[in-house]
């Protein structure tokens, strides 16, 4: 196992559908930006259970800063998300499109919420019919193609 670094959207989408400790059993550590903590996941508009559980962090999340944040054109935290993993030289949990692709230019492995979901169900941590389904009654956008496609790879 290894770390990955996280942007917030993932995190506080595996939060809503009760699935975030699936990542200590697919990373050894989840690495969040100290902006992404302090801003995003604390904003008050962010669901209460998202903040509930940024207040008390489980020990295999690490809160850092990046050294030298680099700008894309993005929104701060993928900027950071970004630039951690850069320097850490480890995969970003991204899901927005340009900053995947961004990422990816740079030469980070990408993986999105989906990917997570497929990973967990594989090593038979949760039901993945389960995940997209709660998934769906969230506002994260997803089509029905993505989800149909990854149930046919997993099953």
């Amino acid at each position: 196992m290894s770390l990955i670094v996280s942007d917030a959207s993932p995190v506080h989408y595996l939060i809503l559908i009760h699935a975030v400790d699936v990542l200590p059993n697919l990373f050894s550590k989840v690495v969040i930006p100290e902006y992404i903590v302090s801003v995003e996941l604390r904003n008050l508009k962010t669901p209460r259970t998202v903040q509930d559980w940024i207040r008390k962090l489980p020990s295999w999340v690490e809160v850092r800063e990046p050294s030298h944040p680099e700008s894309f054109g993005l929104q701060r935290g993928e900027e950071h998300a970004i630039s951690l993993a850069l320097e850490l030289n480890a995969p970003v949990l991204l899901d927005e499109r340009e900053a995947r692709k961004v990422a990816e230019e740079r030469g980070l492995v990408v993986v999105g919420l989906v990917g997570i979901i497929e990973r967990a169900a594989t090593n038979n941590l949760l039901d993945m019919k389960v995940a997209f389904a709660a998934l769906q009654k969230t506002n994260f956008r997803i089509s029905e193609n993505l989800i149909d496609a990854a149930i046919r790879r997993h099953a």
